[in-house]
């Protein structure tokens, strides 16, 4: 296709939407086309994610990015130009071989994930049609199961070490209908907390939740029934897990301070075995440290249907995800394209994690952006679940109203993921 040789490249420093420096960048073909990229991080950071750089020094408390941005425009530019903008794989491998380090620290996967998406936003306006057409071909449309992150730990003065106490619409019938009990039931879980706790226990958390109230993983899951209950969806929903334990890990004593005390392995495993059963979790993520890939594989088996999630286990990472299957550690990987740093790497290992019988599960970052590309990425990849935080705040209000718009598009030939999901989990 003619027009399609990337020509020019903008970066600059902008803010995400917790005010910290986040790296954008634009890209320009021949033809005119243009697309723009900017790379998310997380509050939560694994230890094997691809490196994001800071500059250090008093600007912004060090979180300034202008190294980054420097790389993109002085570095990365000059070694794509010329480049085909529709080949995103050459330009993708290009750019890591460019950086040459494993966790991609030379330049910063910020400006190598900031340039790959905005080199695959190009090729899309190139060829006029949608990004998660681009991506996934023309049998990408299906909408995935929305999670929500309702109450939130593990940082900020929370009560209890495990990160997220998830909601899941389980009854919904499409994607808009979930997001609507969503919205529904965090709504009326403000009233149970207020009304068991006191006004004063109505603080926000991380992740635009509310932090969770109670130091017993019991009690706050039985705040989230008992939202669904007050919305009217009672036996309408599934619960879940983001442990992120590898946040109370201690290596020394090789366990876990959970709840005041140090807890071994076994009993922490056994905590996660009664609260599955009790609780019928649909999901729990990061049970374990995030080096343990023989503890994710006992907990997979012992947890039986639930859906057990490698996020800090995996990185959306090829090579950490083919250990983990031969192992059998997880029966699922959290897609969040950042975390390895390049379009291609994560649509490797997403399609990899399917193909292998493994699920696949979307997921912003705490600090991202209005135009965040996960949406598209996961519509791309088939994910059959998603999870933005809590039904609050812009930037990730912004990526339901995305799958609310691909919803409306699809028509009748969309399909939603909770069709298979809840039949089969």
């Amino acid at each position: 296709m003619a027009g399609c040789e990337i020509v020019a490249l903008k970066a600059r420093e902008i803010l995400d939407s917790k005010a910290r420096p986040m790296v954008e960048v634009d890209v320009w073909t021949a033809g005119g086309a243009m697309g723009r990229g900017a790379s998310p991080c997380g509050t939560s950071v694994g230890a094997h994610e691809a490196f994001v750089l800071r500059d250090g020094g008093p600007r912004y408390g060090g979180l300034g990015v202008r190294q980054a941005v420097g790389h993109a425009v002085e570095t990365i530019f000059p070694v794509i130009r010329g480049m085909d903008v529709l080949d995103q794989r050459a330009i993708d491998e290009r750019l890591v071989a460019l950086d040459g380090t494993p966790n991609k620290s030379r330049l910063g996967a910020n400006a190598i994930y900031s340039v790959s998406i905005a080199v695959a936003r190009a090729a899309a306006a190139t060829r006029g049609i949608p990004l998660y057409r681009h991506l996934g071909g023309e049998t990408a449309c299906t909408l995935p199961v929305p999670m929500f992150n309702m109450l939130n730990g593990g940082h900020g003065g929370a009560k209890i070490e495990l990160q997220e106490f998830l909601f899941v619409p389980a009854g919904a019938p499409t994607y808009s209908e979930a997001l609507r009990i969503g919205v529904e039931v965090f709504a009326a879980l403000g009233a149970v907390i207020e009304r068991r706790y006191g006004r004063a226990a109505l603080h926000a958390g991380t992740s635009a939740g509310y932090s969770a109230p109670a130091s017993e993983p019991a009690e706050n899951l039985d705040l989230l029934l008992a939202a669904a209950e007050r919305a009217g969806y009672a036996g309408q929903c599934r619960l879940g897990l983001d442990c992120a334990a590898s946040h109370f890990y201690e290596p020394d004593a090789n366990g876990y301070r959970f709840q005041g005390r140090r807890v071994g392995q076994e009993a922490f495993i056994q905590l996660l075995e009664e609260l599955a059963r009790a609780y019928s979790l649909l999901v729990v993520e990061d049970p374990l440290e995030e080096n343990d890939f023989e503890g994710h594989a006992e907990v997979t088996r012992r947890l039986g249907g639930t859906i057990v999630i490698g996020d800090d286990l995996f990185v959306t990472n090829l090579a950490r995800l083919q250990r983990g299957i031969a192992l059998g550690a997880a029966n699922a990987m959290l897609l969040k394209p950042n975390m390895v740093g390049t379009i291609t790497e994560a649509v490797d290992a997403a399609r990899y994690a399917t193909a292998h019988g493994y699920r696949v599960v979307g997921s912003g970052r705490a600090g991202g952006s209005i135009d965040d590309p996960i949406p598209d990425i996961v519509v791309a990849v088939g994910a059959p679940l998603v999870k933005f935080g809590a039904p609050r705040t812009g930037e990730r209000l912004g990526k339901q109203n995305c799958l609310l718009r691909m919803e409306e598009e699809f028509g009748k030939a969309g399909r939603f993921a909770g069709q298979d999901l809840f039949r089969t989990s």
